[in-house]
């Protein structure tokens, strides 16, 4: 009886231990799978915004190629020690007044090991060889010639034609319009710049609600919609003051990410991102992305060269004029008639 007594007993402990088990696993399995789904519910929103942004590849291998610990290779140029990227500035396709113009030419040249960045801006003006054509453009009616016949592909051929001007292989291009950049400045509470002496527009923007547009000397803390002004005015100074315009602005944009930790968390440029949307094009799969993150996160205060093309004695350009439709329009050709000088001043730009 005694045995029995204890048998039984024995037998409905096991019993609740384990009916208990089955319990935990149950509870396990829960947290497991809500954590799977969080997981990959972040997972699947970064990976389409970098999709909407990238020209490269979809969804899917995108966001295969985004997983940490699945292999993806170094990013172009990395091997040679500098990367190369073309960043392209513009009105935007549904804007009046040439909206896939290129306002802004400008290469940023990379080199992490060094921690080294160079800032090259090409003038809009300069005269060049349509990719794949007998005739002549302004080099920033390139994008805007063949955009309308593939979607990226008038970034290709922008990168193509700045490739053979610099000298540099372009690996990767980057497109941001007006409203993009506005957005962008505004999402990080602003930017600030410093100026020796007041700067003034007073004629380009009228009807923008920015008629005599001016800034005094000092320190200037800028919203999206102030930055782009500054950065566009040119009707009082030039095309080539404006490039070393854009060049400060996106120095400062840099220092501004920096200071607010920005670049330290990759949810947070994922989130403005995903407020840029079709603003923002780029040439690069979602892993690349990543990569080009951690890349700016582990360039600690860079060395920063910086360089206008323009007509001064260093500049390397020469105003002259063209025979079009319209009559004679003002273009720019390289000094001694080749980019050979062009491409020595790219080529040494971190010497």
């Amino acid at each position: 009886m005694g045995i029995f007594s204890r048998s039984k007993s024995a037998s409905g402990s096991n019993r609740k231990k384990r009916f208990y088990q089955k319990i935990w696993i149950k509870v396990l399995l829960v947290i497991l799978i809500l954590g799977a789904a969080t997981g990959g519910w972040a997972m699947y929103k970064t990976g389409t915004t970098l999709s909407k942004i990238s020209t490269k590849d979809g969804f899917f291998s995108s966001l295969w190629k985004s997983i940490p610990g699945v292999p993806s290779g170094q990013l172009q140029g990395q091997n040679q020690g500098q990367i190369n990227v073309l960043l392209l500035g513009m009105r935007g396709s549904n804007m009046p007044g040439g909206g896939l113009l290129a306002d802004s030419i400008m290469v940023a040249a990379i080199r992490p090991q060094e921690n080294k960045v160079a800032l090259i801006s090409v003038p809009r003006d300069l005269y060049v060889q349509d990719p794949g054509s007998s005739s002549q453009s302004k080099i920033n009616a390139i994008n805007a010639l063949y955009e309308g016949k593939d979607d990226g592909k008038g970034m290709e051929m922008m990168k193509q034609v700045v490739s053979d001007v610099t000298g540099l292989q372009m690996h990767y291009v980057v497109r941001i319009d007006f409203k993009g950049f506005t957005e962008l400045i505004d999402k990080l509470g602003g930017v600030d710049v410093y100026l020796d002496q007041p700067f003034s527009e007073p004629k380009q923007f009228e009807g923008e609600e920015a008629a005599n547009f001016s800034l005094p000397a000092g320190k200037n803390h800028l919203d999206g919609s102030k930055a782009l002004f500054f950065t566009r005015a040119r009707y009082a100074s030039s095309d080539f003051e404006r490039a070393k315009r854009q060049q400060q602005v996106l120095i400062a944009l840099k220092d501004k990410m920096l200071s607010i930790g920005t670049l330290s968390d990759f949810g947070k440029v994922n989130n403005i991102l995903n407020i840029l949307g079709d603003d923002v094009r780029a040439d690069m799969d979602a892993s690349e992305m990543k990569k080009f993150f951690d890349l700016a996160n582990n360039l600690h205060d860079p060395q920063i060269k910086q360089k206008v093309f323009d007509t001064s004695s260093e500049g390397l350009l020469n105003a002259s004029k063209a025979d079009t439709p319209d009559g004679k329009t003002y273009i720019l050709l390289p000094a001694g008639g080749n980019y050979d000088k062009i491409r020595e001043a790219c080529r040494n730009i971190f010497q």
